[in-house]
């Protein structure tokens, strides 16, 4: 579902800048399954598709989709299909 579609999307997800995304909320967890993340803070959630192009990943878990660059402050990466920016978790 689109973004501004969403019911009770938090506002860090409002305010990001994506392009065709596919999400939903989900007992108020944000969960991705599709589109880029242009740029924004990513504040929790579950990211299972999609191309992560830039901005700060705060927290949540990373399932699947492709990493591009920024930072990765805290979280849980599960798999990883390509990347040209480091992860850490710190």
């Amino acid at each position: 579902m689109k973004i501004d579609e969403l019911e009770n999307a938090p506002q860090w997800l409002l305010d990001a800048y994506t392009e065709d995304a596919d999400a939903e909320i989900l007992s108020g967890v944000v969960w991705w399954y599709d589109g880029s993340w242009k740029n924004g803070n990513w504040h929790g959630g579950t990211w299972h598709g999609g191309t992560w192009r830039r901005g700060f990943w705060h927290r949540g878990i990373w399932k699947d989709g492709t990493w591009f660059g920024r930072k990765w402050e805290k979280g849980h990466k599960t798999k990883l299909v390509q990347s040209d920016a480091s992860l850490t978790n710190d």
